[in-house]
C-alpha cells in the first residue's frame, strides 16, 4: 500500500511539471513551506488541535505514516490530542524544524528537514532528533501537508 501511495506522489510531482504554466518565486515558496512545517510543530507544542489540523490538506489521499485519508488522520489527531495532552504536566519545551531540503515542482513540494523535540512526558524528560520527510501541495494558494513519513 505504501509503495502505491508513494508512486502516486512521485507521479504527481512529475505530472505537475507538465502542467505548470506559471512562473513561481522558488525562494518565497520555500519560506512559505518552512512556515507551514513550523506551524504544525508549534501547534503540537501549544496543544492546539485546530492550528495543527489547519496545516494538513483535508483530502482523501493524504498519508500520515500508515494512516490514509483525512477522515482517518483527523481521528488520529483527535484521539491523540485527548490522550497526549490530558495531563497538564505533559509538555513540549522545544519542537523546531531546521536544515531544510525543499524541492518544488509547481504545486507540489518534497520537504526533508531535521526535527528537534524536547519534552516532559509522564514525568520523564525526553529529547529526540529526527530527519523527517513530508510532501506538501499548494491548495487554493496555501501549502498543506499531504504526507508525513
Amino acid at each position: 500500500m505504501k509503495k502505491i501511495i508513494f508512486s502516486f506522489f512521485a507521479l504527481s510531482l512529475i505530472a505537475g511539471s507538465i502542467y505548470c504554466q506559471e512562473k513561481i518565486d522558488i525562494e518565497a515558496e520555500k519560506e512559505a513551506i518552512k512556515k507551514v512545517v513550523q506551524a504544525a510543530l508549534d501547534a503540537l507544542k501549544a496543544k492546539d488541535y485546530d492550528a495543527g489540523v489547519a496545516t494538513w490538506a483535508h483530502t482523501p489521499y493524504i498519508v500520515r505514516k500508515d494512516i490514509v485519508g483525512w477522515d482517518s488522520v483527523s481521528v488520529f489527531y483527535q484521539e491523540g490530542f485527548k490522550s497526549w495532552f490530558d495531563k497538564p504536566e505533559n509538555q513540549i519545551r522545544v519542537f523546531t524544524a531546521s536544515n531544510f531540503d525543499i524541492y518544488i515542482n509547481c504545486n507540489f513540494a518534497s520537504v526533508f528537514h531535521d526535527e528537534r523535540l524536547e519534552r516532559i512526558w509522564d514525568g520523564e524528560e525526553m529529547t529526540s532528533d529526527n530527519r523527517v520527510h513530508k510532501y506538501l501541495e499548494k491548495i487554493e494558494g496555501e501549502w498543506k501537508v499531504i504526507t508525513l513519513f
